[in-house]
């Protein structure tokens, strides 16, 4: 194929010396080299070089024509390859077989055009129109099976399927060569140079406003697939974050079955104890009662974070009702209510309130849950013969609530995660029931008061936790 093209430029070079025109002919190369390199874009080619070849096809005959698109095709090499040469072996191999592909294509093209061309006659309509359009056709037949075959040769794939594949690109290319040659001769003839200039400026600009298109569809499908690649991520992440909180569901499921069992199995064993039994001592009596009354209150604070955690979970702002109100006596109620408990493990449970009223504008049941789980956990987690403390104090326009234990404490790389939702340190499982829920609605009620919640623990010595809420502008005055 590049010795059919090197012979047919060879042929068109050697009658250039007979062209009466060769301004126009160099004129014809020149633009043939600019619309191939206006209409490039990577890997796709919009061929307008096949028009302005044929275009010659009037005044050079079908070797001029040939010489014409060889060039243009040869000067696009240049150009391509003058900054990033990609090894001349097979660099040459490319332009050679290019060249002889379209120059031969545009060759038989040109004879089918004079020949058609002579049979039908100048002054006959048709004979300006159908030649040029059987030209087309059969140049980008020509073009398209050499191409073919040459994808057969090496790569061994069907031509059927390569023919079928392209089939859409046909009758743009004939319809442009067609058009576009047969205008841009036209134009030569009837006013020379000038008509070449003036007729070919549309073909250029056409030629690189689809490279301009190309590129641009080309960026946008990258940024497309890099969405789709980003989207992709996210999904995955999505799925492990959900496969995640599945895991936290059923563990979650599996802890609250134990902690309630826990407490019914105790209700129910103590009234069936007093069912059978009723001759118990009064004092044994009290006694029982007392250890039902702790167990249904443990089962009451388990449904209580339930119902707090989903009003928490639906997005829903939490709503806050203000009123204000002594903190000292929101306290107190909180440590009589824990020091049942705490007594049965014989722990110091101390508070220091100081002699002034804390009055904070706040919503009571609220503070009062954030106050029952802190209380709770440091009881719960506080081994026997332990202390448990809550300081209360003023300082400026805040207040602040200080728990403080001697219990196992909280590993440091757990810190970090101890307000999660389920969240359980795993050491202390085995050590006391919970849900994890408790600090998650700690977290989210304190916040939601526009305060903060922070601790420090270290093992085997305690854990400290320090909530600031603010007073509101009461500045510590009843309102």
């Amino acid at each position: 194929m590049s010795v059919v093209g090197v012979l047919l430029l060879a042929a068109g070079l050697w009658r250039a010396p007979g062209y009466e025109e060769p301004l126009i002919f160099l004129a014809l190369i020149i633009l043939a080299i600019l619309a191939q390199v206006a209409s490039t874009s990577h890997a796709i080619t919009y061929e307008v070089g096949a028009a302005i070849s044929l275009a010659a096809t009037p005044q050079f005959g079908p070797f001029g024509a040939a010489a014409v698109v060889i060039f243009s095709h040869a000067g696009f090499w240049v150009f391509n390859n003058a900054r990033h040469f990609p090894g001349w072996k097979r660099s040459m191999e490319q332009i050679g077989f290019n060249s002889g592909m379209h120059g031969l294509s545009v060759f038989l093209a040109a004879v089918t055009l004079t020949i058609t061309a002579s049979w039908w006659g100048e002054q006959n309509p048709l004979g300006q129109v159908f030649p040029w359009f059987l030209a087309a056709i059969v140049g980008d037949q020509v073009n398209i099976w050499l191409l073919i075959l040459m994808v057969y040769l090496q790569h061994n794939v069907r031509p059927q399927e390569v023919w079928w594949s392209n089939r859409w690109a046909m009758p743009i290319n004939v319809l442009v060569t067609a058009v576009g040659g047969g205008v841009l001769a036209f134009a030569i003839r009837a006013l020379g140079l000038i008509g070449l200039g003036v007729f070919f400026l549309p073909v250029l600009l056409s030629a690189y406003a689809f490279r301009v298109f190309v590129n641009r569809t080309k960026e946008q499908m990258a940024h497309l697939e890099e969405l789709v690649q980003v989207r992709t991520r996210d999904l995955a992440d999505s799925n492990a974050a959900l496969a995640e909180l599945n895991k936290q569901k059923d563990a979650f499921l599996a802890v609250l079955t134990h902690d309630m069992r826990s407490p019914l199995t105790s209700i129910q064993g103590y009234a069936s104890l007093l069912h059978d039994y009723p001759d118990l001592s009064s004092e044994k009596r009290k006694e029982i009662a007392a250890i039902i009354l702790r167990n249904e209150q443990a089962l009451l604070e388990i449904v209580e974070n339930i119902l707090e955690i989903e009003q928490l979970q639906s997005g829903a702002p939490v709503m806050l009702e203000h009123e204000t109100f002594d903190l000292r006596g929101v306290i107190l109620e909180v440590v009589q209510s824990v020091r049942a408990k705490s007594a049965e493990k014989e722990i110091d449970l101390i508070y220091e309130l100081g002699e002034q009223p804390i009055y904070l504008n706040a919503d009571r049941p609220k503070v009062r849950r954030v106050l029952q789980n802190l209380l709770t956990n440091a009881v719960k987690y506080t081994p026997e013969r332990g202390r448990v403390s809550v300081v209360a104090r003023m300082n400026g326009q805040d207040t602040y609530i200080q728990v403080k234990d001697t219990g196992y404490g909280i590993p440091a790389g757990e810190l970090p995660y101890i307000f999660d939702r389920y969240r359980r340190v795993a050491k202390h499982r085995d050590k006391a029931t919970g849900t994890g829920l408790g600090l998650a609605i700690v977290q989210s009620l304190v916040e939601a008061h526009d305060g903060e919640v922070c601790v420090t623990s270290e093992e085997g010595v305690g854990s400290e936790f320090v909530v600031r809420l603010p007073l509101n502008g009461q500045h510590g005055l009843p309102a």
